[in-house]
């Protein structure tokens, strides 16, 4: 969803109201409606030509506007017992038992939470921030993963060190390209989307000799067997509870890492 998510960050950064505000606000609005709204209608209800439409779709990324429909559909259409890891059972009682939606992703977020607390040791956290300070150390990640490795790349600045860190799947690309033997690449993800999006990018920076390093909820396909070190915040295929063992993580590394400056 790469492409609607820019277009998200432009509605939601953009403060000029021109006219691809306005188509881009329009697109957006109408999202569920968008298989019964011709391109045509669009350039209508906006006030601009097909043309400028189209222009406007491949400015984000995609082809033609029948491709930005197909990722449209795709968004409103997705199955939520996949997108948020909820099991059918889970599902059967969030579809029935108002009562019953805060207890479950509570009690799965505190089971989470107490995993961690079993799963990654103190020296793991020490290992890695010594890898990440004494390496030049990038970070890759997408989504919800990307504001935790920006938090974490602030944190070390703080302390001294430049972590690497692209916002675009360009200035990812970038890094990964420039990257030398003997640096340390860290990726973070929960279900191991990003390593079947960019694994042939992984490839490369395993064959010029870049340490890799997996930081992940509880992946553990055969990606993993690209990684020289795999840190799993969990021994369960936890569901619903988002990136909170991901973002507990990378807190106890900031707050060992901050502290240990300042002593």
């Amino acid at each position: 969803m790469k492409s609607l998510n820019d277009m998200i960050a432009y509605l939601d950064t953009e403060t000029e109201h021109d006219t691809r505000y306005e188509v881009v606000s329009y697109l957006l609005a109408h999202l569920r409606e968008l298989d019964a709204i011709s391109l045509s209608r669009v350039a209508r209800e906006t006030y601009v030509s097909k043309s400028t439409v189209s222009r406007v779709v491949r400015r984000f990324g995609f082809e033609s506007y029948d491709e930005f429909l197909s990722v449209a559909r795709r968004l409103v259409h997705q199955d939520p017992s996949v997108t948020l890891r909820i099991t059918p059972d889970e599902m059967e009682a969030l579809q029935n038992d108002v009562g019953s939606y805060i207890g479950i992703y509570v009690d799965g977020l505190c089971a989470a939470l107490q995993d961690l607390k079993c799963s990654v040791s103190d020296e793991t956290i020490d290992w890695f921030i010594n890898q990440v300070a004494t390496n030049e150390a990038a970070f890759f990640a997408t989504d919800q993963p990307l504001m935790i490795a920006r938090d974490t790349q602030v944190a070390f600045l703080a302390a001294g060190h430049l972590v690497h860190v692209g916002e675009t799947e360009a200035k990812r690309q970038q890094i990964a390209e420039e990257l030398p033997a003997g640096s340390f690449a860290v990726v973070l993800t929960n279900y191991g989307r990003y390593l079947e999006d960019h694994r042939d990018a992984l490839e490369a920076l395993k064959g010029r000799g870049v340490t890799l390093c997996l930081v992940t909820l509880c992946y553990d396909g055969p990606s993993c067997l690209l990684f020289d070190r795999v840190i799993r915040l969990s021994a369960h295929g936890y569901s619903g509870i988002g990136s909170f063992p991901l973002k507990a993580f990378f807190k106890i590394v900031i707050r060992r890492l901050l502290t240990s400056v300042a002593n």
